[in-house]
């Protein structure tokens, strides 16, 4: 059990801030050293230039911009043209550059001499009064020491007036729930107005909302009358968040900006007859405040609406599998209503998952469903890490459970939305005197090792076929076992190729009774992961015991394990192959490591992929259920990956690192995971306090290997370190702080 999906308070969602990646952009202006492009969706400016070829190694970018003739200048909002996985690793305030970049127009260009950069420069509101771009724009390009090795200027013009701008929030359907400086008890909203530059909000406004933990603040309207399809783009204060829905949605998406002034991709849509509806989120400890500085609505020709579903076209050919925790979902969530369960499957279903993986509990535990044999979990339980807080604590899937039936639930509504679900437990954890532990771990402390119910003994296997053959009578169309990341339940191989056979006996009892199979799905420890030795995957496949094969990492560990034994061992058989790529923070990072592993292991032959946690992904940010929405075919994943290699060498060269996913620092389970922008996939060196500790020939870049050995490869405390990429016939190099924990 865990809170993956975690703390709502605020949900980023990075979006592609030039959508270069599926959209030829309009050209506007054009000179021997600049040229600058006016994106379709965003409508910002892709302004490149040329560096002088005697440039240093690293050189200053300052960027200005005026009104058309009156040499007024003033800094522009700009960031430099850099990948989507770069805007996702880079660091937030006081680490990031971000506040320089958007306050000042200063930004550092590594190794760029002789070659061709760009800034993506946002007009809105300083350089588009009235709607309307007409502004002449400045590039000066400077040594570190402040030396000006060039200058160029051009003129950038675009009519916005068709762009839509929701800001003034006094315009809600509610002003009843607006106040002045409300108390948290009044459940009030605020439209606050006249705030100073500092606050960076676009113009000086906010919509502010105080909520109570146990109450949420009451839905705004904003009313709208458009037609046709639109771009919606959200921007919020940095790392706070805003629930939005359309009134036609089933489900609210939590939605906030990760740096100052950055404009969030929502989504593309049909805005005919559709009102915003603004909404408080949740997070484990309650309803959290809201905030609000625009959101910009940005209409859509049919060519650019068919390029940007274009990029999900192609043949379905890949089977995608999602699980999905409704404990971590409830963990966010007041749920009270049976119907709430079809709002995240909603997602789920947007994302193309084909097979929904619905955990039920883990054997030993206390269960997440309508049980009448094992206990079910009523009241306050507890979650993994959330931020500093080491042990979150909730009521809210106890109330899930209090006031809903879980499995009949999710089971029905993946049905009528199109998905094969499968209910799943985990196997096993018995969560020893905690709020988890379920009767048959009390009660028979002699079945568990350690923490986890023994296989070897038929009284537990009996107990956990009862609980098969339970959701079965409840209508799981297929059955799930999942012995990641608790794997110790297994004495030997032959003793779980004994209870295989015995589920595979009660599987095919119950699909006779109805006509149809009912398959099983086994996630199990991949090579090289702890007691991965004990999981016999080819006599399951020799004797037709499992259905989807899904080897897999456990925790940050083993993510890039050897795929050819399993394909190997499924060929020429019924079984489908479907390897585990981690959707959880130690994972491969959206879109470029993740997609890279795809790739990998479609080219290998595989039959899909099986994410985990999807929920993690789908739920959380926007682009990431983009991303999943990539999976189901191979063509689609294989053009995304055309684009990104024509579009690397025009990247601002950097080197990104992942953060570590909790306080104090990285731990010996996670892996220190490293992007680079602007240069080919090539040789990389980490030294750590000055010493080399690892080289890599190539992606997948991480401090140290995926085994074990490298668990203690970051020492606790705080440490240097240094990074460098090959690039042509140099390097590429960057320095960062970081913990162990």
């Amino acid at each position: 059990m865990g809170s993956s999906t975690g703390d709502r308070a605020w949900a980023p969602c990075c979006a592609v801030t030039l959508l270069a990646l599926v959209l030829a952009p309009t050209t506007v202006a054009q000179g021997a050293d600049m040229r600058s492009e006016l994106d379709p969706v965003t409508r910002q400016f892709r302004v490149s230039y040329t560096v002088p070829a005697g440039a240093p190694e690293a050189v200053t970018i300052r960027c200005s911009w005026s009104p058309a003739g009156q040499g007024q200048w003033r800094p522009a909002k700009v960031i430099p043209f850099m990948s989507d996985t770069a805007l996702r690793l880079l660091p937030e305030e006081p680490e990031g550059f971000w506040r320089q970049w958007v306050t000042e127009g200063k930004l550092t260009e590594l190794r760029a001499a002789g070659l061709e950069r760009s800034v993506v420069f946002n007009p809105y509101p300083e350089a588009q009064p009235d709607g309307r771009v007409d502004c002449d724009f400045r590039v000066q390009i400077e040594t570190p020491a402040g030396e000006v090795l060039a200058t160029h200027e051009t003129r950038l013009q675009a009519d916005n007036t068709d762009v839509v701008y929701l800001e003034d929030w006094s315009r809600v359907l509610q002003p009843q729930s607006l106040a002045e400086k409300p108390a948290r008890e009044d459940r009030k909203w605020e439209y606050r107005t006249g705030l100073p530059e500092g606050e960076l909000l676009s113009l000086g406004s906010e919509l502010y909302g105080l909520s109570p933990s146990d109450l949420p603040l009451p839905g705004l309207t904003y009313p709208l009358d458009l037609r046709g399809p639109y771009a919606i783009f959200v921007c919020t204060r940095a790392r706070h968040g805003i629930g939005l829905r359309l009134t036609g949605d089933e489900r609210t998406d939590g939605l906030g900006s990760r740096h100052p002034t950055q404009e969030m991709l929502w989504r593309w849509c049909r805005m005919d007859r559709q009102h915003l509806v603004i909404e408080n989120l949740q997070s484990y400890a309650g309803y959290s405040n809201g905030q609000l500085d625009y959101v910009k609505l940005v209409p859509l020709s049919d060519e650019t609406l068919q390029a940007l579903e274009g990029q999900f076209a192609g043949p379905r050919d890949k089977l995608v599998a999602g699980y999905f925790e409704p404990y971590s979902w409830a963990f966010s969530e007041r749920v009270t209503e049976t119907l709430q369960h079809r709002e995240p499957l909603v997602a789920f279903a947007e994302a193309g998952v084909q097979i929904l993986d619905a955990q039920m509990g883990r054997f030993g535990a206390r269960v997440n469903y309508e049980s009448r044999i094992a206990d079910q979990l009523w009241g306050t339980t507890f979650g993994d890490p959330i931020g500093h807080v080491e042990r979150p604590t909730t009521d809210n899937v106890g109330m899930m459970q209090q006031f809903t039936n879980t499995c009949d639930a999710e089971l029905r509504y993946a049905r009528e939305l199109g998905m094969m679900p499968h209910a799943n437990f985990g196997a096993t954890n018995c969560y020893p005197n905690s709020p988890l532990e379920g009767r048959i771990s009390r009660e028979h402390p002699e079945w568990r090792r350690g923490s986890t119910l023994r296989y070897e003994v038929p009284e537990v296997r009996a107990y956990i076929l009862s609980l098969y053959r339970e959701v079965l009578e409840i209508g799981a169309p297929g059955i799930s076992i999942d012995f990641c990341r608790y794997p110790e339940g297994v004495d030997q191989a032959e003793t779980l190729n004994g209870f295989l056979r015995e589920l595979r006996q009660l599987a095919d009892e119950v699909g006779r009774n109805r006509g149809q199979k009912v398959p099983i799905l086994i996630r199990f420890p991949a090579k090289g992961v702890r007691l991965w030795e004990r999981f016999d995957y080819a006599t399951w496949v020799r004797e037709g015991l499992a259905d989807y094969l899904c080897p897999s990492n456990i925790q940050g560990r083993h993510h890039h394990f050897d795929i050819a034994p399993y394909v190997e061992a499924v060929r020429g058989s019924q079984c489908k192959l479907l390897p585990v790529v981690d959707g959880l923070h130690w994972g491969p990072e959206m879109p470029g490591p993740f997609l890279w592993r795809v790739q990998q292991l479609y080219k290998a032959g595989v039959d899909g992929i099986y994410v985990y946690q999807a929920d993690a992904r789908i739920l959380g940010r926007m682009e990431d259920r983009r991303v999943m929405r990539l999976l189901g075919s191979s063509s689609a994943v294989a053009r995304w990956w055309e684009r990104e290699d024509a579009l690397r060498p025009q990247y601002s060269k950097g080197i990104y690192i992942t953060p570590y996913g909790e306080e104090p620092g990285y731990h010996g389970w996670q892996r220190l995971r490293v992007w680079t922008d602007g240069i080919e996939m090539g040789p990389m060196e980490f030294y750590l306090d000055d010493k080399l500790v690892h080289r890599c020939e190539g992606p997948p870049y991480l401090l140290g290997t995926e085994e074990y050995e490298s668990d203690s490869i970051i020492p606790t405390g705080p440490h240097t370190l240094r990074i460098r990429a090959q690039d042509g016939d140099g390097w590429l190099e960057q320095t960062f702080q970081i913990n162990g924990a």
